[in-house]
Order: structure tokens, then sequence, then C-alpha cells
């Protein structure tokens, strides 16, 4: 990295603040760099990439031709799609700040680096938002830069002029481009405001809850945007009553008026775009400014407070009912292991949470659309649907996350102490998801009680028993303590796993809600519930049955799949 630079202290400093914006949590551990920065720039280009190339048949002139589109204008059309890019930057971008919301300021390790040598603070300051900066222009190069020539192109493609074509282009530069911008300042704005106004020690709570709705709510804006949009090929309807206060409309607003099709109202946004902009520029390198070098400073006191710091409340449990929730040591130690993680790394909490907070989003739009439709005697689907959908969100949530190694190689202890688990790990997890998940299901009895309790005790009944079975499927071939595994994420897995969580959300949970709601019409379509179920756990009781030994043993790293396997014929 350092080779790209002059040789000069500054520049050096450059390079260091930005290989660590680029490094792994796990600052010890050398495969978490194992991506690199190329591979990390081709996954962030092929968003808009593929979303140009979809758009293609939109603008093509002989498929407008053969669909019989006589009057198709492309630029008005376009508006709709530029939408699209303008959310995709601002999302990308806003992600990209968020995740590495710890690496925007100097920790201890650079304090102890750093305050040692003859470089003034101003300098290392400058040195660290000349990295973000640069990263930040970067990353919104290289977001945008394929759909910057393949959009304006296709839209331009009927003139067949190059005047045309840049027309498209500057117009959909300066849009995506400014909202990019706006949303790096306006996150490192956010930052520098609660570093300025919070105490040092509420400043790490709030800045997780507040990086928390950030990652919902861009992700909530971005796949609603893209089933609306992408698939639908239109904006939302009737957006006046909202389009003021969504920033992406503003940028929608910079494309209209620089391609010369804004309306009144819409030029007012593009202004108001600009306006933003210019405030979180300013506001970010004013509180930006004013916190690092008191932040900078606290370092040395931190420095000192190492080793020494004592929580001062600790809940502990009696040993009388230690003896009751877990049947042995080892569970014990597994149970406390993950719970510490999961609520104090905040890599597993954001991943967690912005799940979680995702499904919630899914399951308020559908807790809105029971509300229409419902009968007097008998719940609708989607009333059905709610607590399915929370459970298999916190379910399939909690088996993501335990996938994710926790830092400096968690697992030593384990391997030390652990020859043969008693109970096993599998049947650990299982106790401890469902301990997790199912006293929710019974705060949500009340949802269906003005229906008759006997409804409700059955609802609620069916969504334990399904989510146990979920709990269950999910743990199928699970042989490892959470978080303690160290794995390779494969780019093939992490597909087939949002892709089932879409197909489930979409498709499985609701037939599953109408099947329920069908079988509460009549107790005795209810009495087909269990036989159903023990039916499913006899399968997979089989399938454990029939697993290698080798399938079942506890493991501490997951090895990739051989090339090829002997056949061992002899």
């Amino acid at each position: 990295m350092s080779q790209c630079f002059p040789r000069t202290p500054f520049w050096g400093l450059v390079a260091h603040f930005i290989k660590r914006l680029l490094a792994g949590e796990d600052d010890q551990n050398a495969e978490s760099m194992s991506l690199g920065l190329g591979t990390v720039l081709a996954i962030l280009a092929c968003p808009g990439a593929f979303a140009s190339i979809f758009l293609m048949d939109k603008y093509s002139t002989l498929l407008q031709f053969l669909r019989g589109q006589r009057n198709f204008n492309p630029y008005r059309a376009s508006v709709s799609d530029e939408y699209f890019f303008v959310v995709l930057s601002m999302t990308i971008t806003g992600l990209i700040m968020v995740l590495r919301w710890n690496r925007l300021f100097p920790d201890r390790r650079d304090f102890a680096n750093l305050a040692v040598l003859p470089i003034p603070i101003r300098n290392i300051f400058l040195a660290n938002f000349t990295a973000l900066f640069g990263l930040a222009l970067l990353f919104g190069i290289d977001v945008n830069a394929v759909s910057s020539f393949l959009f304006p192109l296709f839209v331009s493609i009927g003139d067949d002029s190059a005047s045309a074509f840049l027309h498209v282009a500057v117009s959909h530069v300066a849009a995506v481009f400014s909202a990019s911008l706006f949303s790096f300042f306006g996150v490192l704005a956010l930052v520098g405001v609660l570093m300025l106004v919070l105490p040092k020690r509420l400043f790490r709570p709030v800045s997780i809850l507040v990086r928390l709705l950030l990652v919902v709510g861009l992700l909530t804006e971005f796949f609603s945007n893209l089933f609306l949009q992408l698939l639908a090929g239109s904006l939302p309807k009737h957006p006046e009553a909202y389009m003021r206060l969504l920033p992406s409309f503003w940028f929608l607003g910079v494309y209209e008026n620089v391609a010369r099709l804004a309306s009144p109202a819409m030029a007012r946004m593009g202004r108001q775009a600009v306006i933003a902009l210019a405030a979180a520029v300013v506001l970010a390198i004013l509180s930006y400014t004013l916190c690092y070098r008191r932040h900078f400073l606290r370092l040395s006191e931190s420095l000192e407070l190492v080793g020494g710091a004592r929580r001062r409340f600790r809940l502990t449990l009696p040993a009388g009912m230690q003896k009751r929730l877990f049947r042995s040591e080892f569970e014990h130690a597994c149970d406390s292991f993950v719970f510490k993680v999961l609520f104090r790394s905040e890599r597993h909490l954001l991943f967690f949470g912005g799940y979680l907070g995702i499904g919630l989003v899914i399951v308020a739009q559908t807790a809105m659309d029971s509300a229409h439709g419902a009968q007097a005697f008998l719940p609708n689907a989607d009333l059905l649907a709610v607590p399915l959908m929370i459970a298999f969100f916190a379910v399939t949530g909690l088996r993501f996350v335990f996938d994710i190694p926790a830092m400096l190689d968690a697992n030593w202890i384990f391997r030390l102490a652990v020859i043969n688990p008693s109970p096993p790990v599998n049947s650990i997890v299982r106790r401890l998801m469902l301990g997790s998940v199912l006293p929710w299901a019974l705060l949500l009895l009340p949802l269906t009680a003005r229906y008759g309790w006997l409804v409700a005790c059955a609802h609620t009944a069916a969504v334990m028993a399904l989510t146990a079975l979920l709990i269950d499927i999910l743990l199928l071939r699970y042989r490892k303590i959470p978080f303690t595994c160290r794995s390779r994420s494969e780019t093939r897995q992490l597909m087939m796993r949002v892709l089932g969580s879409i197909f489930s959300v979409l498709i499985v949970v609701p037939m599953v809600a109408d099947c329920e709601r069908w079988m509460l019409g009549n107790p005795y379509r209810f009495s087909l519930f269990p036989i159903l179920l023990a039916f499913a756990w006899y399968l997979l009781r089989r399938y454990r049955q029939g697993m290698l030994e080798s399938d079942r043993a506890l493991i501490f790293e997951e090895q990739p799949a051989s090339a090829f396997e002997l056949l061992n014929l002899a």
C-alpha cells in the first residue's frame, strides 16, 4: 500500500490509515485481509452493472417497436430508474461508513505508535481525513463507474448522438456522486456530533444503537426500492406525502435539474439536495476537527486504565438455579460465552441487530396488512404469519451469527478443555435458541386472544412447535461451539442463505399461515397438525441416525471441500 504514495511522512500516514480502514476486525489474523481491495471493489461494482444490464430491454428501440410503444420518451422514463441508482449509491457508501465506524478515529494502538513520533496532531488529523475522503471517492467511483456509462448509453441509444449521451451521463454522475458524498459526510458528521455531545461512558451504547438504526434504515430503503423499481419499473405511488423527508428524492431532483426535466417541485428538491450536501460537509469537517484532538489526547488516559477497569454490576445466578438451568459445567460455560460475545462484540451485535431489524420492518408491514380483511371469528393469514416471521428471523439470525468467529482465536480454551462434550454441542445450542425465542411466542399470545382463547392457545402452540422444528432443521449438521469455529465464507453459501431467507419469507411462511388458518377453521382439521409434525421429526431422526460418526464430531475449523476424493476401491 505504501508503494502507491510518495515517500514522505504525511503520505506514509495516509497509507497507514487507509490500510487500517481496510483491515478486518481481527488485526492479528492474516486471513481477515484475504478478500483484498480488488475483490471488494469488484463486488461493490456488481449491483450497478447488473442493474444497468437489466434495464437494457426497457430502452431498446427494437423491443419498443415490437411491443408497439410509439410514444416512449426514454428521458422521462429514466427518472424512475435513476432513483434506483441514487439509492444504491447512498446505501453502499452509508453501509461502508457504518461498518467502519470504529475506524474513523484513531484507537489506543495508533496513539501508542504515533504519539512518540515528532508528528503534530494536525498532520495526523489531515492524514486520517485524507484517507477517509480518498476511500469515499474510490468507493463512489467504483460503485457508479459501470452504471455511469451503460445507463446513459441505453437511455440515449435512440438518438444515436454523443451529445445526448453526454447530457444524460453528466446528469447521472451529478446525482449519484452527490448522493454518495452526502451519505459519506452525513455519517461522518453524525459520528462527530455524537462524540462531542455524549459523555464517554454513553458514547458506545448510543453509537451501537445509532448504527443499528442506520443499517436497518439503509437496507430497508434499498430493498424496498429494489423490488418496487427494478422489478416494477416505477416510482412509489403518490410520493408527495413523504418525498420531502427522504434525501434520496432530493438527489433525484439533482438529476432532473441537470437533465432539464424537473418540475417546480423537483427543482426545489434539487436545490434542497445541494444545501443539504453543503451543510453535511461543513458539519462533518467542524465536528471532526473539534473532537479529533480531544479524542486523541484522551487515548493516553485510556491506556492507563487498561486492565484496571472493573464492572460495577455483574448478574450471577444462585448455585441451585444454575444446577437446574444447566446440565453440566460445560453447558454453563458455552451459554455464558455465547451471551457475552453476542452482547459485547459490536460486529456480531450489528449483524444480528441489522438482520433482526429488517425482519421487524417486514413484520410491521405484515401486521398493518393484517388489519384489512379480518373476520370476526377467525384471524386472517397475515395476522397468523406475524409470530411465525418473528420466530423465523430470530432463529435464522442467531444461526447465521453463530458462524462468525470471535476475535483472537476464541476457541483455544475449548480446544484444551473439551474432548467429548457432555451434553453434545448440538443439544446445547438447541436449548439456548429455544430459551431465547420461545418466551417471545408466549408474549404474543394476546395477539389472537380476541378471537377466543382456544384459537389463541392453538396458534401459540403451533408457533412454538414450528419454531422448535425450524431449530432442529437449522442445527441438523451443526457440530461446533458458537463463535469458536474459524470458517471461510463462500459467496455461493452466502447467496444460498440469502435466497433461502427470501424464499421462506415470501412463500413458505405465508403458505404455513394459510394452512394453519384452514386448520383453525375446524378442530378436526387441526388434529392433522401434530401428525405432520411427528412425521417431520421422524424424518429428521432418521437422517441423524444415517449420519457418519465423523459428521457428528466437534470441529473448531471448517476445512474447504477437497477438489477430488479417493474412491478407496481396494
